[in-house]
């Protein structure tokens, strides 16, 4: 790969990084800390684990795209970044389970397209599958839960 798709896709996670996580202050993470959590929530270190590896893998499938030319995936790889930001806005912003959930079912829409426009390249398509597998999988069934547990926000306004 050259290094140039390397330099603009890791310009762009970098990015989308320091902006979506703008929303994730103290105030956020105490909220965060005071819902009821699902059973089989992971803990704290996990999520930053998973979030750590996001990018990388995301950074990886974006720089091949826009190594290989192909303006599908890039598109689709950078409407995945705007939108998991998005989601980072919407629930950790607004403090909102009902909203994280759905802005997580929203998000699943990119994500989808971008797997599928990656079907061709093998070496993109194995990197994105299983963070694609992680979101199905626990993210989808995790928020739904945190919702449900927590169908009111702490203050008492409605979701």
């Amino acid at each position: 790969m050259r290094r140039r798709p390397v330099l603009q896709a890791s310009a762009c996670t970098g990015v989308a990084a320091v902006a979506g996580n703008a929303f994730i202050g103290r105030g956020a993470m105490a909220w965060f800390r005071s819902l009821t959590a699902p059973r089989r929530q992971l803990p704290l270190p996990a999520f930053l684990a998973v979030g750590a590896l996001y990018y990388g893998v995301i950074g990886y499938v974006l720089a091949r795209s826009i190594d290989r030319r192909d303006a599908r995936s890039t598109a689709w790889s950078l409407a995945v970044l705007v939108g998991n930001e998005a989601w980072n806005g919407v629930f950790f912003g607004r403090r909102s389970a009902r909203a994280g959930f759905v802005g997580l079912c929203a998000f699943v829409v990119p994500l989808a397209a971008l797997q599928r426009s990656v079907m061709g390249d093998a070496r993109s398509r194995n990197a994105l599958a299983p963070y694609t597998a992680y979101v199905l999988a626990y993210d989808l069934p995790w928020t739904y839960r945190l919702w449900r547990l927590n169908p009111r926000r702490p203050s008492g306004t409605g979701d």
